[in-house]
Order: structure tokens, then C-alpha cells, then sequence
């Protein structure tokens, strides 16, 4: 890590403290969240949904975003009747593991993988409560933040590039958190000797207190590790890295500029990754919901053979018996491309709903596997 790096970042976030907690972007509710939090969160409640909603109100602006809800998810579920399997999930994603990361990696996945097959079976059409791989590593950082921190790829990778931190983070099925809690780590402890920084932080968080009536806030955070990922992510959302005293030539050698400038593109690039894969994750439940009816028996016209009668229906696919010829043909682009007519234009619509649907499906899975080429070629 270079520290000389981090410490840019760090003078420009001491620069710029008012603007981090204007009115529009008060940053200092990172710590309001988690205060809150601690206050409430309780796993073994009575009313696990209640006491959930109400610890994490605060938090939800860290949790939920603009196309998907995982907390909606979770209070779906305990109102579905799944309260203690939800229960459950929660107690082993935060069972203690003696800072063993990779371990904490694991139960993440785990929970993942075990609360979004609770939401198939219960709602397999809301796609939007799914919870992803970064909603559970928030989830920790807001109940247990003294042992995590929030992640968020684009930002990370952007904040990791520029400090030359020493090993790959990673991101989705290719994070490695070990990595970026070390990053993290290391950050904090330059932080900790920031005795100037420190005193304005603290003086801002004294004042957010008692605005809000929690002068808990300003103690939520000994180890810096909230104040960790607000240097990254305010670094990111200002876009310190533009800023004048973070691009100093004298500073940043011309190879040193051009890595800035590839983890620069790789953080817009997993900013559109997480969007692509969001809205496909939409088409593909869209697609589960869209179901081909039940069209054995029924007639058609198709524009060579003539009036036929569909014999067979093994999924899309149709066998038709006409006059002097068996086909075959798939559905939907038998009846979008006019090869077969039903009497009943409802059909007609579905089929054209399911071509449209899997159009868009075919171009965000294109789209997401260009993004991972790019990140690839970036790597390199």
C-alpha cells in the first residue's frame, strides 16, 4: 500500500468535510445507521420481523438499492411463516469465527445461497428481494462492525488501484475478502495516527449526535472501520481521484498512472456489471413467470402446410400433424415469425411477451459477458 497515496485522500476528505456531510450527503449517517443498529438488533427476539426492521430502518439507504430490496426479502419471508429458518441464516452468518475471513466468506455465500432459495420457493417472481453477495457482507458490517466492513466492488477497486494495495480484490464470484479486509486493515491503521483528521470526525459525529439524539455515534467506531469505507466511498462518490492534489505528476510516475487510470475503468465497469447483472436477474424471473400454455389438441394454420392439429407439446416444442406432413417446431419463434397462426390471438401475445423476453435476456447476458472480457483484459 502507498501510504503517501492514502494520505492524499485522506487531506482532501479533512478539505472537504462539510461537503461529505451537507444536507444531501451527510456521511456521518453511516454512523447513525450503525448506532442504531447496536441498540436494537436483538437475533433471539420474540418478533425476529419487528425487531429486524426496526435495527436496520436506518440502514436501509446501505441495504437496499434502486433495483433490488433484499430487506423487503427478509420481512417477506418471517411473514411467509419462515421466521426461524430466517433466524437461523442470520445466527450462522454472524456466529463468531475467530477472524478466520475466508471462513466468513464462506457463511456469506452460504446465507446467500440459503435465504434466496427460501425466496424461490415463497416468491419466485420477486426477484427484486434476492439478496446478493455484497448485502450480506453489509449486513455484517452493520451488526458487527468492530470485526467488518462495508464492500462495495466498483469503489473498492477504484480506492485499491489508486493506494497500490498489495493483493487483487476481486469481485462477485471472483471477491477476495481476505484481501480487501487486509486493504481495509491497513488503511486503518494510517487513520489511527491521523490524530487531525480524527478530531474533525469526531467533532462532526459530537454535533450529528446531538442533532439526532445519539451521542452513542461518536463511539460506534474505535477501530475506524465505518470511517475506513467512508474514505472509499466518498473518495469515490466526489471523485477525489480527479481532484488536483491526487494527480500531482511530480507524485504519480507515467507507469503508476496508467495502473490509476485501468482501475479507473475497471470500477466503471463493475459499476455496469452490478446494473447488467441486476436487470438480468429481472428478465430471468420474468421469464420463470411466463409460462407456454398447455396446446396439445388445439389447430393452427401454417402459411405452406395448411390447417394442423398440434399431436404433441414436450416444453416449447410442438409436434403438428397436417394433411400429408409431421412437424416440428419451437416455440416462440414458430408464431413470432408467422410460421404458425392460432385462431385465438392471446396466444399471439404470449408468444410475442416470451420472444421480447428472451431478447432481452440474450442481450444482457451479452452484455455481461463483454463487461467480464473487459474486466479480464484489464487485469492482464
Amino acid at each position: 500500500m502507498n501510504s503517501d497515496r492514502v494520505k492524499v485522500l485522506a487531506n482532501i476528505y479533512m478539505e472537504r468535510y462539510n461537503d461529505i456531510i451537507s444536507k444531501e450527503n451527510d456521511s456521518r449517517d453511516k454512523w447513525a445507521a450503525v448506532s442504531s443498529c447496536a441498540k436494537k438488533w436483538n437475533v433471539d427476539a420474540e418478533d425476529f420481523a419487528g425487531m429486524f426492521g426496526n435495527a436496520l430502518k436506518k440502514a436501509s439507504y446501505l441495504i437496499d438499492e434502486e433495483q433490488i430490496q433484499p430487506m423487503q426479502g427478509i420481512l417477506y419471508l418471517c411473514k411467509k411463516g419462515r421466521t426461524q429458518e430466517v433466524r437461523q441464516e442470520f445466527s450462522r452468518l454472524l456466529a463468531r469465527d475467530g477472524g478466520d475471513i475466508a471462513d466468513r466468506q464462506s457463511k456469506v455465500g452460504s446465507f446467500v445461497k440459503a435465504i434466496n432459495a427460501m425466496l424461490a420457493d415463497e416468491a419466485p417472481d420477486k426477484w427484486q428481494y434476492r439478496q446478493k453477495i455484497r448485502t450480506a457482507i453489509r449486513y455484517l458490517a452493520i451488526i458487527r462492525p468492530e470485526e467488518n466492513y462495508f464492500f462495495n466492488a466498483a469503489q473498492s477497486a477504484e480506492f485499491a488501484g489508486y493506494i497500490e494495495a498489495d493483493e487483487e480484490i476481486g469481485y462477485d464470484k471472483f471477491l477476495k475478502l481476505q484481501n480487501y479486509y487486509r486493504m481495509c486493515d491497513d488503511v486503518a491503521a494510517y487513520l489511527q495516527e491521523r490524530t487531525d483528521l480524527l478530531d474533525v470526525v469526531n467533532r462532526g459525529l459530537a454535533e450529528k449526535g446531538k442533532k439526532i439524539g445519539d451521542p452513542d455515534i461518536a463511539d460506534i467506531d474505535p477501530q475506524l472501520h465505518i470511517l475506513v469505507y467512508d474514505l472509499i466511498d466518498v473518495s469515490y462518490r466526489f471523485q477525489f481521484y480527479d481532484e488536483k492534489a491526487a494527480n500531482r505528476k511530480s507524485k504519480i510516475s507515467t507507469v503508476a498512472q496508467r495502473k490509476i487510470d485501468r482501475t479507473k475503468k475497471s470500477a466503471e465497469l463493475l459499476t455496469q456489471r452490478e446494473s447488467c447483472v441486476d436487470r438480468l436477474d429481472t428478465v430471468i424471473a420474468e421469464q420463470d413467470k411466463t409460462k407456454v400454455p398447455s396446446l396439445k389438441g388445439r389447430r393452427v394454420e401454417h402459411q405452406a402446410f395448411g390447417s394442423g392439429k398440434i399431436t404433441d407439446q414436450e416444453g416449447k416444442y410442438l409436434t403438428v400433424e397436417f394433411r400429408d406432413v409431421t412437424k416440428k417446431f419451437a416455440l416462440p419463434g414458430a408464431v413470432v415469425k408467422g410460421f404458425l397462426k392460432f385462431d385465438d390471438s392471446k396466444y399471439t401475445d404470449i408468444f410475442r411477451t416470451m420472444e421480447e423476453i428472451q431478447a432481452r435476456r440474450r442481450q444482457y447476458e451479452d452484455e455481461l459477458t463483454s463487461i467480464d472480457v473487459q474486466l479480464k483484459l484489464l487485469e492482464g
